[in-house]
């Protein structure tokens, strides 16, 4: 079976780098997502929309990747099974054995390390 990043890096279009994806848009919302993995071990992932539209969603702040709308990138996120925060319940809480509440979001820069475009997934 192929490995999660075997299988992102074929799914890669090429011509469309991070200079070309972002050029001319603003940021219109930053959602943050969580993976099932109980507390401490909290795996965070993170989907921007820009005013296009269009979106990027990451697992780390060094490798990101952009897609043509929100919805993909929301599904690219849940393939691994993580959830958006803001949608976590008092189920979920018991599940991470930690309080949405008492969780803070990571600091990532905004400019990635490696830009992988999608478009569509």
């Amino acid at each position: 079976m192929a490995s999660l990043i075997d299988r992102i890096v074929a799914l890669v279009k090429p011509g469309v780098n991070a200079n070309a994806f972002y050029s001319g848009k603003t940021l219109a919302k930053v959602e943050w997502w969580l993976s099932p993995c109980p507390y401490p071990e909290l795996y965070w992932g993170r989907l921007r929309v820009f005013s296009d539209g269009s979106a990027d969603a990451a697992f780390d702040e060094a490798d990101v990747y952009g897609f043509d709308d929100q919805n993909y990138a929301g599904y690219f996120l849940g393939e691994d099974e993580y959830t958006p925060l803001a949608s976590l319940d008092a189920q979920d809480e018991e599940h991470l054995r930690v309080r949405v509440s008492e969780l803070t979001p990571p600091t990532w820069s905004d400019t990635p390390a490696r830009f992988h475009y999608l478009g569509v997934y």
